[in-house]
């Protein structure tokens, strides 16, 4: 496989998508926040999943100038996605983001590579490197310190459950990993969109019934235009399409700031306290998953540049 990176203005092309795709989703908690006040969260999940379809079905048909196709060779892997990270992450995320600050959920549920971590050695019997073992060990200390500052009566069980949903991004994200495509990436979101959207559709009117649309209000509309069209078409479109652009360190270093937007944007538009543990546990945990995620050649130029050290 050739490992020639794409031309520099491709590459800033790229950068500039995924830094629009980072702010999208970034700015997505808040809203999210504000919107469970006059959306249930069950409905929520599926209008933002319908709502963003016709966002990513645009986006095939200016890339592919077509309309959305279903690779049956890529089935499983569709399915695996939309039920384990569309339905069961986004669905729990929506759910626990009821009770705790969406700052702090917007940073727990980075914690990711440290899923990957538990899923290669008990589940795959991998032997990680002694770096990824000491900088995820950093990272889960910075966790740790999170959980503590957020940790009031009541809250420990939705902050778990962050925890459980971002361990089922992990789990997707593995799965796409080892999947060799038939098809487009984008062709596929379009389906996993649309196949956790009316899943989740029927969920949200088994249990909570249907709704008085004309309850949401102004903020819950507004919220659910937020987080459908804008956070989820565009900014998981606009993400994916930015992939085969940059190199993956450069992915890994834009994709750091959408827990910190979500933080920010957290504490600016909703008023949350702006915890200093939280901050402290947020900068470990991120520069050591940051550090881990970057190739050994982007660590040793990341080195160089340090004040006194020698190339």
């Amino acid at each position: 496989m050739s490992s020639a990176l794409p031309p520099p203005s491709v590459q800033a092309k790229g950068i500039k998508m995924l830094f629009v795709s980072v702010l999208c989703l970034g700015l997505s908690w808040p809203a999210m926040k504000l919107g469970l006040d006059s959306v249930s969260a069950y409905w929520m999940v599926a209008l933002r999943l319908l709502f963003a379809l016709p966002v990513i079905a645009l986006f095939v048909f200016i890339t592919k100038k077509r309309l959305p196709t279903f690779s049956r060779p890529d089935r499983a892997v569709i399915f695996t996605v939309a039920l384990v990270q569309f339905i069961g992450s986004m669905g729990l995320i929506t759910v626990c983001l009821q009770y705790i600050p969406a700052g702090t959920a917007s940073i727990l549920i980075y914690t990711t590579p440290l899923w990957m971590l538990v899923i290669d050695t008990v589940w795959y019997r991998q032997r990680p490197a002694a770096k990824r073992f000491l900088l995820t060990g950093i990272s889960t200390i910075g966790v740790g310190l999170i959980l503590f500052a957020s940790g009031q009566p009541g809250a420990w069980l939705p902050l778990f459950g962050m925890l459980l949903a971002s361990g089922l991004w992990a789990v997707s994200i593995r799965r796409v990993s080892f999947h060799k495509w038939h098809g487009s990436v984008i062709d596929a979101v379009f389906w996993q969109f649309a196949l956790a959207g009316v899943v989740m559709l029927a969920i949200a009117c088994a249990i909570e019934g249907v709704p008085n649309f004309a309850e949401y209000g102004v903020r819950g509309w507004l919220s659910l235009s937020y987080i459908g069209p804008i956070a989820t078409g565009l900014g998981f479109g606009l993400m994916v399409s930015a992939g085969p652009k940059l190199p993956p360190e450069r992915i890994v270093l834009i994709s750091t700031l959408t827990p910190i937007i979500g933080y920010v944007s957290s504490v600016l538009l909703l008023g949350e306290t702006l915890l200093p543990m939280v901050i402290v546990g947020a900068t470990v945990m991120l520069c050591a998953l940051t550090l881990n995620a970057l190739p050994k050649s982007a660590l040793k130029k990341l080195i160089s540049k340090v004040p006194g050290q020698t190339k």
